[in-house]
């Protein structure tokens, strides 16, 4: 067809009869390419139906997998609630029964902790420098001293040790004022011969040296004669959790000469190397969930303590393995006695409907196991009042099961609708025959009585019907509707009939509706030898064969075309020679 000629020679108007004669032989081509192009919009509109019976599968799926596990079951569903969130929640499995549970919490269990015997770090004696102290938190700055009500501020700079400090207030020309380091203790001593008032502290104070001595809160006590004094109120440690435990940066109490140490907590062990901090041993505990507590240091008790995370009257075990650690934390004794560092936690005390016995559990979530109430996990918060109970009911979820049913009927009328539209005089699908078959078959198998039953043995005796509530499902109806009040008020009557009529009773030999209506959908989507699979391979091989006579048409043409435009140019030569001799014949 790109071969062009105008009667060159003649002046003919030969194209246009060449293009007239291509118009009128194109005439099957044309064809071809319209049945192409409707066997394709016919595949298109397929596809989207077969869309349609995908998303009703699922949703039938959703109700029949309840035949899968339990877990999956719709129907058993429960829910539970409960009249004091603050005082404890509950759960519920689909194993639970419907029920009323009273609930009378005594007591919390609480958990074990274990905590150093005895302080585990160094205290001050006055040479260390003030900054290094509170783990490198100490700040310089300005701390305040009333006398009298007259304020006299001291000056801590970067590199004074606690002794500076100490020779700072004995020199400030006081009199009956002194201070010094014993025992651990920063100690402030004023005559109340010489001095009737004596205030630590003022807000314009720059340095926490009140907080790092522990003096921020100290009353003065009589120390002997006239003399009264602010003592800190417990031992100022200088324990730097960043340092090393072998070697000990850290400046802990203990002699950690060995090259390592190793000790079990739970069912965890853990290893001290030389560059090992006293940090690194608290996060290494807590990030461990196989040792099961949480390691904390107090500084202000200076001593270590673990926590165990879970409630109850149970002991941490704690064990040396290599070396002497949790001896020199105070956890152990020497003998390998591990309790005596320990408080053990205490079990939770319920009284559950009433009974005359409490109930002891070693946590605040209670399961089936201890409480015997099957399905059923209670989370404890708090206590009830004396003479107080808590109620609980468990009651069969129905929110989740109409939502499944909604979406069925959502699926189903989609599918219904879907195959209307596509199969309607001049649509694609006009001439799916069997399409509308399948379709007849789905609203039959809808609208059916389910043999074995008898209140509730269709879908309309259950609220799903066609129009205004009351109304049959007919099969010439294209839609479903759900009653849900009725739907609910027959799944309270027999719960059991309506659970067979939708997904069947095995042991009965019930066949539900959704299992009917699954078995036809999975049959059509089968993608080996179902109706879309086989009407899909038949179209594909339709517009396979339709392409190669498009080729073949195609091809015929051009050379069909070629050959009118050789003649043609042969007749327009014959011709120009013609008029030529003509005209030389005139001229004679």
């Amino acid at each position: 067809m790109s071969i062009q000629f105008s009667g060159v020679g003649s002046g003919l108007p030969v194209q246009d009869w060449i293009d007239a004669i291509i118009q009128v032989e194109s005439t099957r081509l044309n064809t071809l390419k319209s049945q192409k192009t409707g066997i394709q919009n016919s595949r298109t509109a397929l596809n989207t139906v077969e869309s349609k019976f995908s998303s009703l599968r699922s949703s039938i799926e959703d109700l029949t997998d309840a035949h899968l596990s339990s877990s999956f079951d719709l129907f058993d569903r429960k829910k539970i609630t409960g009249s004091d969130s603050d005082i404890a929640t509950a759960t519920v499995s689909n194993r639970a029964a419907v029920q009323k549970i009273e609930l009378e919490v005594e007591s919390l269990a609480t958990s074990t902790t274990a905590q150093s015997t005895s302080a585990i770090g160094q205290v001050i004696d006055g040479t260390e420098t003030f900054t290094d102290l509170a783990n490198g938190d100490a700040e310089e700055g300005t701390f305040s001293i009333y006398v009298d009500g007259v304020k006299n501020e001291f000056t801590i700079e970067e590199s004074d040790t606690v002794d500076d400090i100490v020779d700072d207030i004995n020199n400030a020309g006081i009199t009956g004022l002194s201070a010094q380091v014993s025992s651990g203790k920063f100690e402030i001593t004023y005559d109340d011969t010489e001095i009737n008032s004596l205030t630590l502290g003022s807000s314009a104070d720059s340095s926490n040296f009140l907080n790092v001595m522990n003096l921020s809160t100290a009353d003065a006590v009589s120390s002997g004669g006239n003399n009264m004094t602010f003592s800190s109120t417990v031992d100022v440690n200088k324990v730097d959790t960043n340092g090393t435990i072998v070697g000990n940066t850290a400046n802990l109490s203990g002699s950690f000469t060995e090259s390592s140490y190793t000790f079990k907590i739970g069912d965890s062990e853990f290893s001290i190397g030389s560059n090992t901090t006293f940090q690194d041993v608290i996060n290494n505990i807590n990030s461990d969930d196989d040792a099961d507590v949480i390691a904390s240091y107090d500084a202000r008790e200076n001593k270590l303590s673990l926590t165990a995370k879970d409630p109850g009257k149970t002991a941490i075990s704690l064990e040396d393995t290599s070396g002497d650690f949790l001896q020199q934390m105070g956890l152990i004794t020497a003998g390998g006695d591990s309790l005596s560092s320990q408080t053990l936690g205490e079990n939770a005390v319920v009284y559950i409907n009433g009974s005359a016995s409490p109930l002891e559990a070693n946590s605040n979530t209670l399961t089936n196991e201890i409480t015997g109430l099957t399905g059923v996990t209670i989370n404890l918060k708090d206590v009830t009042e004396t003479g107080e109970t808590l109620t609980f009911n468990v009651e069969q979820d129905t929110d989740k099961l109409t939502d499944a049913v909604d979406d069925f009927i959502s699926k189903f009328n989609g599918v219904i609708s879907e195959i209307d539209s596509k199969t309607s005089t001049g649509k694609d699908l006009s001439s799916e025959y069997s399409l509308v078959s399948l379709r007849n078959d789905l609203r039959l198998t809808a609208t059916n009585r389910i043999e074995g039953l008898t209140k509730y043995d269709s879908l309309a005796m259950i609220g799903i019907t066609t129009g205004s509530v009351g109304t049959g499902v007919e099969e010439s109806t294209t839609s479903l509707k759900l009653d849900k009040d009725k739907f609910i008020e027959a799944l309270r009557d027999r719960p059991d009939e309506v659970k067979a009529l939708l997904i069947g009773d095995t042991e009965a030999g019930t066949t539900g509706v959704m299992q009917l209506l699954e078995t036809k959908v999975e049959n059509t989507l089968d993608p080996a030898n179902g109706y879309f699979a086989a009407r899909e391979d038949s179209m594909d091989s339709q517009i396979s064969d339709i392409d190669k006579s498009i080729t073949r048409e195609t091809d015929r043409i051009d050379q069909r075309e070629k050959y009118l435009t050789r003649q043609f140019n042969q007749m327009d030569q014959y011709i120009s020679q013609m008029q030529q001799q003509s005209n030389a014949l005139a001229m004679l």
